[in-house]
């Protein structure tokens, strides 16, 4: 099976990302793009979610600058690679010091943009492929004025409650307006929905117990229990038994 990498571009214009993805899409079918940034700031939350292989993104932005937006992904996934894409010369020296895999001058030319993804292609294969990426996976929670990153590998539960859901953690718990669905699409597949309301992590599952009619599950350290709807009960027991092996398999 061919490796597909997975990009997400960046630039303050409509049509600029528009060419970028015509012509990825016209000479480097390994590579895929997965989503669009208008600004710095829209590159991080992105960034965060789908935590792409490379980034292309425009260097002069609004809300935060290219170079500054790649220096906060940096502090979040310090493997990160990426290309900056600019109108400016003045900038390259900066670019590499940051260890850009390039740096392309606008208008862009397909021919210099193959080189550049080639050269992309080259670093991302020398990567090492059995760094266990979900360690290292946040995924941004937008809540009032505040964003946090909240490691994947923390969350205990997570509960719908109302309007909002309530993400659980060891630490605390993190209030967010996406939906269980919505959450669902950026976490590994060892988080699972146990509930119409809950969604369980695994790894972190300590025990189940029946109360009434109801299966309450619990976990390592913490008070605070979810719910396992009777029509997943059975599922639930033959994923943990399942996961249980392949941990067993691999030692």
């Amino acid at each position: 099976m061919t490796q597909k990498y997975r990009v997400i571009i960046a630039d303050d214009l409509p049509e600029a990302r528009k060419l970028l993805k015509r012509f990825i899409e016209l000479i480097q079918p390994m590579f895929t793009i997965i989503d669009e940034a208008e600004n710095g700031e829209a590159l991080i939350e992105k960034v965060m979610f789908h935590k792409p292989d490379l980034i292309l993104t425009d260097i002069d932005m609004p809300k935060l600058k290219g170079m500054d937006a790649i220096r906060e992904c940096q502090k979040l996934i310090p493997d990160i690679k990426y290309i900056f894409t600019t109108a400016h010369d003045s900038f390259a020296l900066e670019a590499f010091e940051l260890s850009a895999v390039d740096y392309i001058l606008k208008p862009i030319k397909k021919d210099r943009l193959y080189l550049a993804l080639e050269k992309a292609k080259k670093v991302l294969s020398q990567s090492n492929p059995v760094l266990d990426k979900e360690d290292k996976k946040r995924i941004p929670i937008k809540f009032n004025r505040s964003l946090y990153y909240i490691f994947v590998k923390d969350i205990l539960f997570i509960e719908k409650s109302g309007r909002k859901t309530i993400i659980h953690t060891n630490k605390r718990e993190y209030p967010s307006l996406e939906t269980l669905e919505e959450l669902k699409e950026y976490l590994p597949s060892g988080i699972v929905q146990s509930h119409r309301s809950f969604l369980i992590n695994l790894e972190h599952m300590s025990h189940i117990t029946t109360v009434g009619k109801s299966y309450m599950v619990y976990f390592y350290g913490y008070d605070k229990s979810a719910q396992i709807s009777k029509h997943n009960i059975n599922y639930i027991q033959e994923l943990m038994e399942t996961y249980l092996k392949s941990n067993a398999d691999r030692k």
